[in-house]
């Protein structure tokens, strides 16, 4: 099997702030923050046709994201905010006892909980009502990325202070993987009990949770800054500062990649697991078809 990249389109003017975009339950259409509007929020549709506007953040909007059931949709932002939106714009709810910005949020898979990340390192756990429920106060840096386990019984998140952190939200026990530099990306496969994690120095970090145990590959020759599994956790996209996204297998075997004028910034899978969303240095959104030759 290798995987390749058909590009579809690319919309320009997006937000370097953002590096967590927002993809509708159905794949039609975006949720972006623009580098020229960089606190607000524009709905699109693939080709980059705007067709609402999501103002009131009071600062650079940094990560978006969608409810899995299409329902309501979350941004997150350098005014200490998050804001909770219906699909058509409209503010369902604001929640805003954070302490300092908030760099990345996710929303749990099967409970009305969202988490959000800050720059100081604190996560904060609240419910799609605006109402808080706790916090999680390990991390020491700032927060790049944070995911939930497809049960809700983890959260892992990404931290610039070196480590990797897993929470069990049940048990309220925690796991510390030490990394060499920062970390800046995290992924749960839905369905294997595996985490991956990227770093500083390029490598990927296959964590098998119920064992503990650590797979260490090359992925890139610079830092990689985001990684997702696609839905079927057949693929593991990498994207890096090297200028390439690359794709795994489950087992951390390279499949192909695509390279770039610029450094890749972020990338997020469509629902149906088809295409490929790229976000890069040079304030591109690049959209692919995944393509997978036997």
């Amino acid at each position: 099997m290798e995987i390749t990249l058909k590009q579809l389109g690319k919309i320009e003017d997006i937000s370097k702030h953002c590096r967590q975009i927002g993809v509708s339950p159905d794949g039609k259409y975006l949720a972006l923050a623009l580098f020229s509007q960089p606190d607000s929020i524009v709905l699109c549709d693939l080709k980059g046709k705007v067709f609402k506007r999501l103002e009131g953040h009071r600062g650079r909007v940094h990560s978006i994201e969608f409810a899995a059931d299409g329902r309501t949709l979350a941004s997150a932002s350098e005014d200490r905010s998050v804001r909770i939106w219906s699909p058509t714009g409209d503010l369902q709810a604001l929640f805003d006892r954070f302490d300092n910005a908030v760099e990345t949020i996710s929303y749990a898979n099967d409970i009305p909980i969202l988490a959000g990340g800050q720059v100081d390192g604190f996560i904060v756990l609240f419910d799609l009502a605006g109402n808080y429920i706790a916090t999680l106060h390990s991390p020491k840096k700032r927060i790049y990325s944070i995911d939930w386990s497809l049960d809700s019984s983890h959260l892992a998140a990404a931290c610039g202070d070196k480590n990797l952190y897993l929470f069990n939200i049940k048990s309220q026990l925690k796991t510390v993987y030490l990394h060499p530099g920062p970390v800046y990306g995290v992924s749960f496969a839905n369905n294997n009990g595996k985490l991956v994690s990227s770093c500083e120095d390029g490598k990927l970090r296959f964590i098998n949770i119920a064992e503990g145990k650590i797979d260490e590959i090359p992925g890139h020759q610079k830092r990689v800054v985001d990684v997702a599994f696609s839905p079927d956790d057949s693929l593991l996209a990498t994207a890096s500062f090297d200028k390439t996204v690359k794709f795994f297998d489950k087992y951390g075997t390279e499949k192909g990649g695509h390279e770039f004028d610029s450094e890749a910034l972020s990338l997020t899978f469509s629902p149906d697991g088809k295409r490929l969303f790229v976000g890069t240095v040079d304030k591109h959104l690049h959209i692919f078809d995944i393509v997978v030759q036997t």
